[in-house]
């Protein structure tokens, strides 16, 4: 071999080695490009769901004041507002909790005369351009009643939420729904403060309607939330260690997206250095509303994470190219302990995930499933037994009169008595596949798939309750605290109304409180009217 051709062989040595070295140092960047932006990703999941948990958590607040209004058929402003500072403790984002009752055109002048007595100068009012002034006549108003805290929220008391035409339209879905429902981002400018924020209205009822009817005959009115959108954001992030992130807060639940919130900066340039890392996150639907958060890495955040080794490797691989497996051994080295701490990452995200899941699903007071809980349950079992053509039972209970036994013993014991009623139920039902839930207020329901006869297992529940010889000195039906029970069981098929069946059982619990309370009532299909089972005969 020539001279020449060895000069040739050295100068496409030398090419295929830098090269190489240009192409490990590439591949590196690459691979430490996506190691950061998958930690990017997981740093906003995590904010994410500090998110998600705090809504939950101000949801949760507002279900357990329409827990007092649905206890008491009168609720003064102090028990309001002491049961409404506990929260506010606890909950800075909440800029105010309020009372807003139904109050049909024939009422209101005793109305506003009644809360005169407490509040001089009381008057339901509307707002116009030129400021507040006296509601103008219609059928019904949902004026502001009880305000916490008092001190900076004054002037909206009195204000008729339904003048508002969208308030209106959300307040009329709720009460279709039965469900707490939330306004777009609105100004927060009526209750002096320069944030924007979110309204949520949950409302109750006079007794248990079950119908759309009889829920838009029988509206007691609404517990409302008014909610500071930069506090809670703020509180969430704060939950979480990281930082140099930026979001966008967004509610896209119609076509015209809302921009609810945003702590990017003003000098754009620092941000679009970093699309590459954008990041859209849909969180949990709540309330009626989907929001969004858009998220940005800061180059400080990148430059944090972004190591010197791929640079290293592509300037020293050029000069000493017999060194190359080295480096190739260090990169697989690395990449392995990348992919380790990102895979240990992944899985203590989704323990978190599991765990916020399952405070979701769990009733706060009581320690069982909830509402929601029992929910997804019923769906999940309902299409099972379809698939399976197998059987259903439903069991619904409620505690003979609660309401005295709150006024009898105070709340405090009622919450004892709730707590000990569950734990009982728990306890009489053995198999894995039963669901005991609380369904609200005094109600609980249990689900029992694959079962036909659910008439032992309702009248072991009724028993045991009784059993525990919890005095209750009010009641009309027994010296100690009893249940009512009723008892619906269905082998469904695709034609089966799955709310009809929900509908049957508690069609069954009212006969058995009808027919005296302490007692078991199953629901008869042939009759279409519940049957007596089983009476208050242990």
């Amino acid at each position: 071999m020539n001279f020449l051709s060895k000069y040739i062989l050295l100068i496409a040595a030398c090419f295929v080695g830098i090269g190489f070295s240009a192409y490990m140092g590439l591949s590196l960047y690459e691979k430490e490009s996506k190691v950061i932006e998958q930690d990017f990703r997981n740093d906003v999941d995590d904010k994410a769901a500090a998110l998600e948990r705090e809504i939950l958590l101000n949801i949760e607040v507002l279900y357990a004041i329409k827990g007092l209004f649905d206890s008491s058929s009168e609720v003064t402003s102090q028990e309001f507002s002491r049961i409404a500072r506990s929260f506010l403790v606890r909950h800075h984002d909440i800029q105010a909790l309020e009372w807003v009752p139904k109050v049909i055109s024939e009422q209101r002048e005793s109305f506003e005369a009644a809360q005169r007595r407490e509040i001089p100068g009381f008057e339901i009012i509307e707002s116009e351009v030129e400021g507040m002034i006296s509601a103008s006549q219609r059928e019904s108003y949902f004026p502001v009643s009880y305000v916490a805290p008092f001190i900076g929220n004054e002037q909206i008391l009195g204000y008729d939420l339904a003048s508002n035409e969208e308030r209106l339209w959300i307040m009329e879905r709720a009460t279709d729904l039965d469900k707490p429902l939330s306004t777009s981002g609105v100004s927060l400018s009526s209750y002096q403060s320069k944030q924007r924020g979110f309204i949520i209205f949950l409302p109750t009822y006079h007794g248990e309607p079950s119908t759309l009817f009889k829920r838009r005959e029988q509206l007691r009115g609404f517990v409302v939330g008014v909610y500071r959108i930069d506090d809670m954001f703020g509180s969430a992030i704060k939950r979480t260690s990281v930082q140099g992130l930026y979001f966008s807060l967004e509610d896209n639940t119609y076509e015209t997206v809302s921009k609810l919130y945003s702590n990017f900066p003003e000098d754009g340039p620092s941000v679009l250095s970093q699309t590459a890392f954008i990041y859209k996150k849909s969180l949990t639907a709540f309330s009626g509303r989907q929001w969004s958060i858009t998220a940005v890495p800061s180059a400080g955040y990148v430059a944090e994470r972004r190591g010197r080794l791929p640079y290293i490797i592509a300037i020293l691989g050029s000069l000493l190219v017999l060194l190359g497996a080295l480096y190739i051994y260090a990169l697989m080295r690395r990449s392995a302990l990348i992919e380790r701490e990102v895979k240990q990452r992944t899985h203590d995200l989704n323990e978190a995930k599991q765990k916020l899941e399952a405070l979701s699903q769990t009733d706060s007071l009581t320690k069982i499933p909830n509402r929601r809980c029992f929910d997804e349950s019923l769906q999940a079992c309902w299409q099972h037994a379809i698939r399976e053509k197998s059987s259903i039972g439903l069991i619904m209970i409620d505690i003979d009169h609660f309401k005295l036994y709150n006024d009898t013993y105070g709340h405090l014991a009622g919450d004892q008595c709730l707590r000990e009623v569950a734990s009982a139920l728990n306890q009489t039902l053995n198999r894995k596949t039963d669901l005991v839930a609380r369904y609200g207020g005094e109600e609980f329901v249990v689900l029992l798939p694959h079962t036909r006869d659910c008439i032992s297992p309702a009248k072991r529940c009724q028993i045991n309750i009784e059993q525990l010889a919890l005095p209750h000195e009010s009641s009309p039906t027994s010296e100690y605290v009893t249940v009512s029970v009723g008892v619906t069981s269905i082998c469904p098929d695709k034609c089966s109304d799955m709310q009809a069946f929900t509908a049957e059982a508690d069609r069954a619990l009212y006969q058995a409180k009808k027919s005296g309370r302490n007692r078991v009532h199953v629901f008869d299909h042939e009759r279409t009217e519940p049957a007596v089972a089983v009476v208050n005969q242990v």
